[in-house]
């Protein structure tokens, strides 16, 4: 009966009061009868405690109305954080809170309302501008929070690059090519005079599973058996047969400190490879050999800096997407 639990457009406690179609009661205007018309645009309103009002809309926004004899101007203009306010008296300027609105030049016509009980004048106005001190200070707390979040994001971020620049095998073709030659002569081995076949399953041996540790594809819970096709079948074949020769070659790579001879055997095998196959095919079998090491979990550091190697043997430009 008197808008308990209604709420305005704010979602607040509307205010308390009791409005029926002639009657009226609320604190502050106390118990009047009222009547309302309207006809040809014109507003006639009486009040047993206000008289009679007479109004009607000049503009968007603007009201005039003359009340017991009195002129009357209203307007209300611009957004909730700066509304204009036209008066006889002149204009002035209001901003609404969350509590009610409070007039900048005339702190006396500000307003405030509390579960329902509407509060104007001076005291309006100190408890909205307590309620903006408070909301600045909130303001200002989540801005710094989210400047210091941002700030620990960006030194996190920071220091992993710093840390992954540390870690980062920073060696060329150039650097490495001596020990791979020194290593493969040893062996008796001359990579061009070997068939494309066994090439392509020694990079693939090198970099998928000795870049990682390992040197049979069964190792890493992939096993011929689960090949789906006789192609897939005998390349894990090859692969397996390469990695147990390339291992008996060059020993355990994460038992060793100096990575050196097998990047060097990957450049000199890449290079017999580039030079009997076209652009394309380089560029596939990058590809390719970057999807097996995929295939098999995440990239470790010493197999980032095998693809460079790769890449800079086989001659191959990768574009970065969004790159011209």
């Amino acid at each position: 009966m008197l808008k308990f639990g209604e709420k305005d457009r704010d979602g607040r406690q509307k205010r308390i009061e009791y409005t029926g179609r002639y009657l009226r009661a609320s604190r502050t205007g106390g118990v009047a009868l009222r009547a309302h018309v309207k006809a040809a645009g014109i507003n006639l309103t009486g009040n047993t405690r206000h008289g009679v009002r007479v109004s009607t809309r000049l503009a968007k926004n603007t009201q005039i109305a003359m009340q017991n004899g009195r002129f009357v101007l209203r307007g209300r203009y611009g957004s909730d954080a700066a509304r204009f306010n036209l008066s006889k008296s002149g204009v002035s300027v209001s901003t609404k809170t969350g509590i009610g609105a409070i007039n900048w030049f005339r702190p006396g016509r500000s307003s405030a309302k509390f579960a329902g009980v509407q509060l104007r004048g001076h005291k309006a106005a100190a408890i909205n501008a307590v309620y903006l001190v408070f909301a600045v200070l909130g303001w200002v707390t989540r801005l710094i929070a989210r400047a210091a979040v941002a700030l620990v994001q960006w030194g996190v971020g920071a220091w992993q690059q710093a840390r992954l620049a540390r870690e980062r095998i920073d060696l060329t073709a150039d650097d490495v090519a001596p020990a791979g030659e020194q290593l493969l002569a040893a062996q008796g081995v001359t990579p061009s005079r070997e068939p494309l076949r066994d090439l392509f399953a020694a990079l693939i041996a090198l970099t998928a599973l000795m870049g990682r540790g390992d040197d049979r594809l069964e190792g890493l819970s992939v096993s011929v058996d689960k090949a789906q096709s006789p192609f897939a079948r005998a390349l894990i074949a090859d692969v397996n047969v390469a990695g147990q020769s390339l291992r008996a070659w060059l020993g355990d790579p994460a038992s060793s400190d100096d990575p050196a001879p097998l990047l060097g055997v990957l450049h000199h095998i890449a290079g017999a490879f580039a030079e009997r196959v076209d652009e394309s095919t380089r560029t596939q079998t990058v590809f390719a050999v970057d999807d097996a090491c995929l295939a098999l979990g995440a990239r470790t550091i010493l197999q980032d800096a095998m693809l460079d190697i790769l890449v800079e043997s086989m001659g191959v430009e990768l574009t970065m997407a969004g790159e011209r």
